[in-house]
């Protein structure tokens, strides 16, 4: 058993100092067995000559107690003496006998696995995900995705055409235009206006009306916080091209379009994406809406052949120019939350028929509370839904069928759980193993209080 800290290695000494000690000095068990022996054979004696009343009329006086001094050494002290007859290390297993050390050893096991049955799945935590799973894999089979016309073309499936449907009642072209009239960005520039003309300092691969969102970063719905910030106050326009090529400029005819400060610039980054999430007001380039978050980081990927594409950017490029956009991303996500519904609100339920209390059983972190069978329950949702995209994927051998917000959720609850059983659950075992065991050496030292109270009623302690 190995000690953790100097501190501990010194106590522990100290100890084995003390049992060598005791073991040394001579014991007062012979000498009262002696005693008692006399005692005995004078009161036989007394007995055979006839004197046995007497004996019952002896009366034994109270002793009085004799006030004692009793000196406590120091720590330091101790620890000195302990040094110089043993001059190494000494841990637990110099003090405790093989029995009593493989007996701990049982009891920390059986500490262990008090914790595993806590944090494990019954067969209904296992059921849950599965059919949850199961469930909303089914529906991005059936309704997800895209689909072949009778031209051979891709079409957006029922769900991606059930929103886009949505974002049509909700931003329709008359509502674009005035949002884009309230909100002008300098990193809209293209590599040429209406003209001809060079707008931008370095000519950009793929900045141009069709593709320019999948490019300029401030497009995207989750970087364009930070780069189309930033190009709201710098006026500039920051992009990814197609060649993986990362730049920043100046946006020519665009840089007075700046904002006053960061509210402003935040406030007209988000209208612009509102502006563009259901494609321009112009009859141009109308069918191209925002790319999914982080869809230009893609443009570094200047490798693997799929199919006709020579690049995973390539492939990447043509799936946004045939609709895979923001708002095929919300159609994405409907199975997604179909999975977070069914586990959460199981969930929620279940611990509810247990017994346990109603902010015990809400399916979300209260006060950064940590869930780790729910996360759990949730991680092998996900990973049923993902492996059923998967299969659909090489069946269709279509990447336009890829559940994009899917393999985003289990990557997220991948990282979850391996950091739960890397780093989270070790520690909480720890913790859970080392509140038992202080509760044990707290009932330890109000025995030793106890004892010593006992021992030194009425005596004086003198610290020396």
């Amino acid at each position: 058993m190995a000690l953790c800290s100097q501190g501990e290695k010194d106590i522990v000494k100290v100890i084995k100092n003390g049992i060598s000690e005791v073991e040394n000095t001579p014991s007062l068990q012979l000498t009262n067995n002696q005693l008692d022996d006399s005692i005995a054979s004078s009161e036989a004696l007394l007995r055979s000559i006839g004197h046995e009343g007497k004996l019952n009329e002896v009366v034994l006086e109270p002793q009085q107690k004799v006030k004692q001094i009793i000196e406590v050494r120091s720590f330091e002290e101790l620890l000195s003496d302990a040094n110089e007859k043993f001059s190494g290390d000494v841990n637990f297993s110099d003090i405790l006998s093989s029995q009593e050390i493989a007996e701990h050893t049982v009891y920390i096991e059986q500490l262990n696995e008090e914790f595993n049955a806590v944090h494990s799945l019954n067969k209904d935590d296992i059921l849950i995900p599965t059919v949850a799973g199961i469930l909303s894999g089914a529906v991005d089979c059936i309704f997800g995705g895209f689909v072949k016309s009778a031209d051979g073309r891709n079409v957006p499936g029922t769900m991606s055409e059930f929103v886009r449907k949505m974002f049509d009642s909700a931003l329709p072209a008359e509502r674009i235009k005035k949002l884009e009239e309230l909100s002008k960005v300098p990193y809209d520039a293209l590599n040429y206006d209406n003209k001809g003309n060079i707008i931008v300092a370095e000519i950009v691969e793929g900045l141009h009306p069709i593709l320019h969102h999948q490019v300029s970063l401030g497009h995207d719905p989750i970087l364009g916080f930070i780069f189309g910030v930033l190009d709201m106050l710098h006026g500039t326009v920051t992009t990814l091209d197609s060649k993986g090529k990362f730049l920043v400029q100046a946006a020519g005819g665009y840089s007075d379009r700046k904002a006053q400060d960061l509210f402003q610039a935040i406030a007209t980054v988000f209208l612009h994406m509102l502006s563009d999430m259901n494609g321009s007001s112009s009859a141009k380039n109308s069918g191209m809406g925002l790319p999914v978050p982080f869809m230009a980081l893609f443009n570094k990927l200047q490798f693997g052949k799929i199919g006709d594409n020579d690049t995973i950017e390539e492939l990447v490029k043509s799936m946004f120019y045939q609709g895979y956009d923001f708002r095929h991303f919300c159609s994405m996500s409907i199975s997604v939350m179909i999975t977070e519904v069914i586990v959460r609100v199981s969930y929620f339920a279940k611990r509810l028929h247990e017994g346990h209390t109603f902010t015990e059983s809400i399916p979300v972190g209260i006060n950064h509370t940590k869930k780790p069978k729910l996360n759990t329950m949730l991680f092998f949702a996900h990973s049923a839904s993902t492996a059923i995209n998967a299969g659909k994927v090489a069946f269709t051998e279509n990447p336009l069928n890829i559940n994009y917000a899917q393999w985003l959720a289990f990557a997220k609850y991948s990282v979850k759980q391996l950091y739960w059983v890397l780093c989270d659950k070790p520690n909480m075992r720890h913790k859970y193993i080392m509140n038992i065991m202080n509760e044990q050496w707290g009932i330890l030292y109000d025995d030793l209080d106890e004892l010593w109270g006992d021992f030194t009623d009425g005596s004086t302690i003198v610290y020396v």
